[in-house]
């Protein structure tokens, strides 16, 4: 049985949550390097959509997805990004 792939109004519905949790978070980034992982983990995900470069759950765009702080994986690949604190 092949996965469901998002529909336009799916799509939809994922960029307008994850924008307003962008904004409502101080639209932070998370670090190079958690950039970097977080793309690796999707860029060898069998949901992921190479041609796209878009999510095969939600259809987002990874390269803008996996930057944004307030963003995590459909999959919980990757979680929200937490800002250690220094001591």
């Amino acid at each position: 049985m092949e996965d469901k792939k998002p529909t336009f109004l799916d799509k939809v519905k994922s960029v307008l949550k994850d924008t307003g949790q962008y904004a409502a978070g101080g639209m932070k980034n998370v670090p190079p390097e958690e950039y970097i992982r977080r793309t690796s983990i999707c860029n060898s995900c069998v949901k992921f959509v190479h041609k796209d470069n878009t999510c095969g759950i939600c259809g987002c765009y990874m390269h803008v997805k996996a930057r944004w702080s307030t963003s995590e994986c459909p999959d919980k690949k990757w979680l929200k990004w937490e800002e250690k604190s220094k001591e």
